[in-house]
């Protein structure tokens, strides 16, 4: 079996639970993935060109649950106020995940929330642990990038 490829960020969040899990849950569509666009242009661009269905804005006008599309991922799990876990509807040498979690935590200026973004490649054969190599360290860059912007949104929006 194959080792998963991926990273985990974590960082206390002055905002309530309530506040965070509304921003975690308001990715896609028009409001994006908290990251420059054009990189998911470009991962949706190649999708496309290797025979997988490439981009798509779509994702429910209502709360998000077990088995929607949020743009080209589908929620695969699905805790309420407290987890998601999406995984990319595109071709890959392998299997992918994006998890998002909040926990209350109480922090040095009193109640706040604990946001955790993990994700993860799972390689199949060479051809996959090539693939999972060769985007590591982008896509540590890009979920990072993400993290830190979902707590600045969260921080802001509890203001």
């Amino acid at each position: 079996m194959d080792t998963i490829i991926g990273s985990t960020q974590a960082a206390h969040v002055h905002a309530p639970p309530a506040t965070v899990w509304e921003v975690v849950t308001s990715v896609g569509g028009d409001t994006g993935w908290f990251t420059p666009e054009v990189v998911w242009a470009a991962r949706c661009g190649v999708d496309r060109l290797i025979g997988g269905p490439g981009r798509r804005r779509q994702r429910p006008d209502r709360p998000l649950r077990l088995g929607d599309r949020v743009d080209f991922w589908k929620v695969t799990a699905l805790d309420a106020g407290r987890r998601i876990v999406l995984s990319p509807d595109t071709k890959l040498p392998g299997s992918a995940f994006l998890e998002l979690e909040v926990l209350p935590e109480v922090g040095p200026d009193g109640a706040g929330s604990r946001l955790i973004l993990r994700h993860g490649f799972a390689p199949d054969g060479s051809v996959g642990r090539l693939y999972g190599e060769a985007t590591r360290f982008g896509d540590v860059a890009l979920y990072a990038w993400m993290h830190r912007r979902l707590v600045m949104t969260a921080e802001h929006r509890a203001r």
